[in-house]
């Protein structure tokens, strides 16, 4: 298992990873990527794209004071099988190797259960916050709250 900075030839394996990943996007954070914004990284089992991860250093908009994990994405042939465990422990480390004294995500209380499940299993507890739309998706809206983990 290989968890390395995505690089701009990378863009068919994280379509490979999730589909509807756009180039604009793909795009938009190789650009914060290189401007030391972000890390952008991807996990490979025996050369196969299995997982990503986008690593903000800036945090977002509830939580600036701290590195935020966004989309992070395993294949649905691969879950559960610790490859997003692998990914948290690797942004985990990036961050405390930064200096940070905590990281968060956040996750949709209602819908991905299992996801849930798997960041609280980790030590990521909920802020206490209200939830709130993260994004719109085909339209949907995706209403999450927000996850920390003192490092």
């Amino acid at each position: 298992m290989k968890i390395r900075k995505v690089e701009i030839s990378d863009s068919n394996a994280l379509k490979k990873i999730k589909f509807s990943l756009d180039d604009k996007t793909i795009e938009e954070r190789l650009k914060r990527q290189e401007d030391g914004k972000a890390e952008f990284l991807i996990l490979e089992d025996n050369d196969e794209p299995i997982s990503y991860v986008f690593l903000k250093w800036d945090g977002k908009k509830t939580h600036p004071e701290y590195p935020d994990m966004e989309d992070l994405f395993t294949r649905v042939e691969f879950r559960g099988k610790g490859y997003a465990t692998a990914l948290i422990g690797e942004c985990e480390k990036r961050a405390k190797g930064k200096g940070f004294k905590k990281i968060g995500l956040a996750a949709n209380p209602d819908k991905n259960l299992n996801a849930r499940k798997l960041y609280e299993k980790l030590g990521y507890k909920h802020d206490g916050g209200k939830s709130y739309v993260d994004a719109i998706y085909n339209g949907v809206e995706d209403w999450v709250i927000d996850l920390e983990k003192d490092l």
